[in-house]
């Protein structure tokens, strides 16, 4: 069998143009990202990289004030398009928020090449805080209570999180004091987009899986730093594997998660809050996550590698050596 054509497709990178600019901390990750993912597969032997240099020549850069137009975006589909075929193998780079994620996992499943990421529906369902915090309730996974603003609201005093329900990480993430102040938030923002959370007290944390078939092995378990700012939530990085494990907790958190969705597939990151009740889950993201950048350097192996071994199915999946050195990764503060 000759090498596997893997098309690494970073959708920033590549053109892709999306309802408004990237901010700045997610274009330093994506390039973190895509400069760590790259390495990996490029120490494989097995593993030839298609790269997106055609795209590029073909879209040119990320607009930064103007929407993308019907050409614009009619033409990236057909690079895109182009660029699956020339593959055997699809690697997207892409936040599963504004549903873009799924539209290019979609892709690549209807070019009949490999999808080297999550189901579509998996992406789907942790689009959206609403559906995921059913979907995980329904698993019986613990998991933060979230709640439309137009929805009857529990009678909770204390401060509440505001966040869009297709957000990315902490990008547009809000605290405010008290319910009343959130709601009246949400009313003079005229956007029907957000969710509401009361506030969980606790240590941050993301556990970085690999997931087949609803069953998952921890590579990580990340300690993330997130700083307050005028009210918002910034996103600092994470330091790989700074959390321990010494109960099992957090694996069996993780193998519940990959229980309640079996169509969870490759690298997956999972975002908690560490309370004095055990762990509850925040995020599920379906994609490589800013822990990624550390995890090779943290676990000692080749975590693409680990990820192509699932083409064979959960018999594929290995761990790897017991190494858990601390990695920190950092994005800094816009």
């Amino acid at each position: 069998m000759g090498r596997l054509k893997v098309f690494v497709f970073d959708h920033f990178a590549a053109g892709g143009q999306s309802k408004r600019p990237p901010p700045q901390v997610l274009r330093r990750q994506g390039e973190m990202l895509q400069q760590a993912l790259l390495a990996d597969l490029e120490a494989l032997p097995d593993v030839e990289i298609v790269r997106e240099t055609s795209l590029n020549a073909a879209t040119g850069p990320v607009a930064d004030a103007n929407p993308p137009s019907l050409p614009e975006l009619r033409r990236f589909g057909r690079q895109f398009a182009a660029g699956v075929q020339a593959t055997d193998a699809v690697w997207p780079l892409v936040h599963q928020s504004s549903s873009m994620l799924e539209q290019l996992s979609r892709g690549v499943l209807r070019g009949k090449r490999i999808l080297l990421g999550s189901a579509p529906g998996a992406v789907r369902v942790a689009a959206s805080k609403l559906k995921l915090a059913q979907v995980l309730a329904d698993g019986g996974v613990a998991a933060v209570a979230t709640y439309s603003p137009h929805a009857p609201l529990p009678q909770e005093s204390g401060p509440w999180v505001v966040k869009p329900d297709d957000g990315a990480g902490c990008l547009d993430t809000w605290l405010f004091k008290d319910r009343a102040t959130a709601l009246a938030w949400i009313r003079a923002s005229a956007s029907d987009g957000y969710v509401m959370q009361p506030f969980v007290a606790g240590k941050l944390g993301s556990l970085s899986l690999i997931c087949c078939d609803g069953v998952t092995q921890v590579l990580a378990c990340n300690q993330e730093r997130v700083a307050m700012r005028d009210n918002r939530f910034h996103f600092l990085g994470s330091v790989v594997n700074g959390l321990h494990d010494e109960d099992g907790a957090l694996v069996r958190l993780a193998k519940q998660v990959a229980a309640a969705i079996p169509s969870l597939w490759g690298y997956v990151g999972v975002d908690f809050v560490l309370t004095a009740r055990g762990a509850v889950v925040l995020d599920i993201n379906p994609r490589l996550t800013a822990a990624y950048a550390g995890l090779h350097a943290s676990i000692g192996c080749n975590p693409a590698g680990l990820v192509l071994d699932l083409l064979h199915g959960p018999a594929g999946m290995r761990m790897p050596a017991r190494l858990r050195r601390a990695v920190n990764v950092d994005l800094g503060l816009d």
